[in-house]
């Protein structure tokens, strides 16, 4: 009987641990296309910004996991959830307006007349100017998510 509770025991834990592993060390890794915002995407987001604890798939905090295939869909003229940020009227990211793109004013936090929580990325990382001044093309350029439409070598 003894022996009856133990592997009922034993395959409770096995459940419980398969169904509470959400997978993602089983998906798969998400490539952005050959293009700026793949530029954006593999040189500032993905090394700066999702590693930060901000917007790590595990945290996902400030409303924005930026791992995986939605975060550019979530961005292009996704409304913000700082108060400041929503009254000023600013969204995400407004394609062809970096100066309405609160991704922009965060990352410009320095140069911006919006100062609204914390300058990004945060724990001591920093962006170029060149880096910087991509991210103010791209938008410009209508943040597509195909094709170059920003310096690349702004980005080497």
């Amino acid at each position: 009987m003894l022996k009856y509770k133990f592997l009922a025991v034993c395959a409770l834990c096995l459940f419980f641990a398969c169904a509470n592993n959400k997978g993602d060390d089983m998906a798969p890794a998400y490539t952005p296309p050959d293009s700026s915002y793949g530029l954006v995407y593999n040189k500032i987001f993905k090394v700066s910004c999702s590693l930060s604890g901000c917007h790590d798939a595990a945290n996902g905090s400030h409303q924005l996991s930026l791992k995986g295939s939605a975060v550019y869909n979530a961005m292009i003229n996704g409304s913000v959830r700082n108060v400041e940020a929503g009254a000023a009227n600013l969204k995400q990211i407004v394609p062809g307006n970096p100066d309405q793109s609160f991704l922009f004013h965060k990352i410009n936090y320095d140069k911006s007349p919006y100062k609204f929580g914390a300058k990004m990325p945060t724990g001591g990382l920093t962006l170029t100017p060149a880096q910087i001044e991509f991210v103010r093309q791209w938008i410009a350029a209508g943040a597509p998510l195909e094709g170059h439409v920003a310096d690349k070598a702004l980005m080497q």
